[in-house]
């Protein structure tokens, strides 16, 4: 590989902001790391101290950081030998790239599309020289351990009395399968591990088979001409085992040589490589999935437009038409659709920022209910789900996905006790009867005392209440630990009550669980009440009052409905306004007219020149620009961006008027 990359003067400009935004969350990135090296630790090829991997994670970073001043490959590629040389396993280092990716793309803002190529591409180049010298290290350290293993089978072949010592210590305990052959090709020896990975019952089913079809090979011939060209051979190729089944196997070859160094055999090294590929596969995936998620971003900033345009005429036709009228009625059932179509992009944001969103007022009722409309559809028709809903239940504030999540990991893991249950527990006990209860509880000082981090106060209670096998006291006591399970490895991974557990902490909550062998088990879930009065949705109010005063305002927004909305709005209300269709332009008045313009309201997505972009350039202007930012796509740190660099306010597309009139008025004053 060369050891340097060219790069232009524009590309080498974008990889220096691409190192601004590692810099700017680097310590985040490290955290990162070392969480998932920690996870991942039993998977290293060498076992590593946890200290050593949490080590790991700022020097990967590091490292990282380093190849981007200094593009130079060579440097990386010692990395990649270096840690194949400490032990670090395959999949720990696939999870490395996947973490870079995913960095990059959560970081840098969709708008600067430039940077985030620059970004992945160099990530790209980095891990591609980080596996290339891994992957070099690894296959010199398994031709010295071949080498080795084969000098010790030519000793033993011709000193009878250390074979028996050899072949059951170096061969026989060997993890991968193992094959010798005459010259000619016939089997003469294979070891329990190729027994077991061909799935073949005794070593005598092998020894009158062709040594050809375990190597992938025509004819043995030409395999003999590379070993005796080369010393070595090498395939890779589907295998077809004894019952029919297939998987992905990496053949390689040697000559066995006496000590006048003449060849007097063959030994074939087998290595199941099935698991690598399905990881390399998930990986693959993963990048589909971080290209859906864009695409699904510029859907949701295109959609967010369109239901601006249609709420916000909605308003104004409603601020002039009579209530209880048939031309009322129709607008409100317009809007009562467009906070359904705000509900579907609130979904997909959760989606395409990989993030569960924000805390809101809501009622746990409807997150029940959701949950049991679902798995009405999803679980076995043995199951019986039932309801019991407080219908004054009070208000709590939390996230919704969250909720749902919780919710579905308690019925999921309830559900899966009462199909294990089937032929242990007792007649009486054989109905599979779910039970979702919610109910409204206050908790005095004594009765807090007995639960850890609970506080005296008001809570909404949620029992998920089952009928399975029940749990012992001493699983109970391990039941929230992470990677903890009683499943098997193809239906739990352990991670499903530690999830439940994460949640209800940081809602500040608390839970109690009771079990029984053969009568079930009840997760109680406690959240504090949200003492605020709920605020009515669009669709329940009848007229919008929108909030007037003076000023000029320049708009800035590229979907010209979207800007002709704002502009009469604006002018309704009492104030000035100047249009701009792109940051471009926007820039030009404003360094004419600044000394008049009061307020500038932003796009966040435009052509020519993004939001982003021109909000600084405003700031170059005129440092004390107030700036109000309104967007239909964006994440949460986004958003905390533009006000850590001083905008007055962010407000989200579809937004109703009033939200926008009192926005604008806020920042302006009286």
């Amino acid at each position: 590989m060369n050891d340097n990359i060219k790069l232009t003067n524009s590309e080498k400009s974008l990889i220096k902001k691409v190192i601004i935004y590692l810099e700017k969350s680097q310590s985040e990135l490290v955290e990162k790391i070392s969480k998932i090296l920690l996870t991942t630790a039993f998977e290293n090829r060498f076992t590593l101290q946890p200290r050593r991997l949490k080590e790991l994670g700022s020097e990967e970073v590091l490292n990282l950081k380093n190849f981007l001043q200094s593009l130079n490959t060579s440097q990386v590629i010692e990395i990649g030998k270096e840690r194949a040389l400490e032990g670090l396993g395959e999949k720990p280092l696939l999870s490395l790239c996947k973490i870079f990716r995913e960095f990059f793309l959560e970081k840098i803002k969709p708008q600067e599309v430039e940077i985030l190529k620059a970004a992945i591409k160099a990530t790209d180049v980095y891990m591609a020289s980080y596996l290339f010298g891994f992957i070099h290290s690894r296959e010199n350290q398994t031709l010295k351990d071949q080498e080795q293993l084969r000098k010790a089978l030519s000793t033993a072949l011709d000193r009878q009395r250390r074979e028996l010592f050899i072949k059951n210590h170096a061969i026989h305990t060997y993890i991968n399968g193992i094959m010798l052959t005459e010259l000619k090709g016939n089997i003469t020896y294979v070891n329990p591990a190729f027994i077991r990975m061909w799935h073949y019952n005794d070593p005598v089913e092998v020894l009158n088979l062709k040594s050809t079809q375990f190597l992938g090979a025509r004819d043995f011939t030409s395999i003999m001409n590379v070993l005796q060209e080369t010393g070595g051979w090498q395939n890779e190729f589907i295998a077809d085992r004894n019952d029919g089944s297939s998987f992905d196997l990496v053949v390689s070859a040697s000559l066995i040589r006496d000590d006048t160094d003449q060849p007097i055999g063959i030994m074939a090294t087998f290595v199941d490589v099935t698991e690598r590929r399905r990881l390399e596969a998930q990986f693959r995936q993963s990048q589909k999935m971080e290209a859906l998620g864009q695409l699904a971003g510029g859907i949701v900033h295109d959609f967010n437009n369109l239901l601006q345009v249609i709420s916000g005429y909605t308003s104004l036709e409603l601020m002039h038409t009579a209530k209880h009228s048939d031309r009322h009625n129709n607008l409100m059932q317009i809007r009562v659709a467009t906070e359904r179509g705000k509900g579907l992009t609130e979904q997909l944001r959760f989606f395409t920022r990989q993030d569960t969103g924000k805390a809101i007022l809501l009622s746990l009722n409807n997150i029940v209910q959701e949950t049991y409309n679902l798995l009405k559809r999803t679980f076995q028709p043995e199951i019986n789900i039932n309801l019991k809903l407080d219908q004054n239940l009070r208000n709590i504030k939390a996230d919704p996905s969250q909720m749902s999540q919780l919710l579905m990991n308690l019925c999921v893991n309830a559900r899966d006790a009462m199909i294990a249950g089937k032929s242990t527990i007792k007649k009486e006990f054989q109905k599979n009867v779910l039970i979702l209860e919610t109910s409204n509880i206050d908790i005095d000082e004594d009765e807090a005392s007995q639960y850890l981090h609970a506080k005296p106060g008001s809570y909404v209670c949620v029992k998920v209440t089952d009928t399975g096998v029940g749990m012992h006291p001493e699983l109970i006591e391990r039941l929230f630990e992470p990677f903890f399970t009683t499943k098997s490895d193809k239906t739990g991974i352990g991670l499903g009550l530690a999830v439940v557990y994460g949640i209800v902490q940081n809602h500040n909550g608390f839970f109690d669980v009771h079990s029984k062998i053969g009568k079930g088990s009840t997760f109680e879930i406690y959240l504090p009440v949200f003492e605020e009065a709920a605020k009515k949705s669009a669709a329940e109010t009848a007229k919008p009052s929108l909030a007037h005063g003076k000023g000029a305002v320049l708009v800035v927004e590229d979907e010209k409905q979207v800007r002709d909305l704002a502009v009469k709005t604006l002018k309704q209300c009492g104030y000035d306004a100047i249009l701009a269709k792109d940051g471009v332009e926007a820039l030009s008045l404003y360094k004419k007219r600044k000394d008049e313009i009061d307020l500038v309201v932003l796009d966040v997505v435009m052509p020519k020149m993004g939001g982003w972009e021109c909000f600084h350039r405003l700031k170059e202007i005129e440092p004390t620009v107030k700036a109000l930012i309104m967007t239909g796509y964006t994440t949460d740190g986004s958003v905390q961006d533009f006000l850590i660099e001083g905008a007055k306010d962010v407000i989200l597309k579809p937004f109703d008027l009033d939200t926008f009139t009192n926005a604008v008025k806020k920042i302006l004053g009286k």
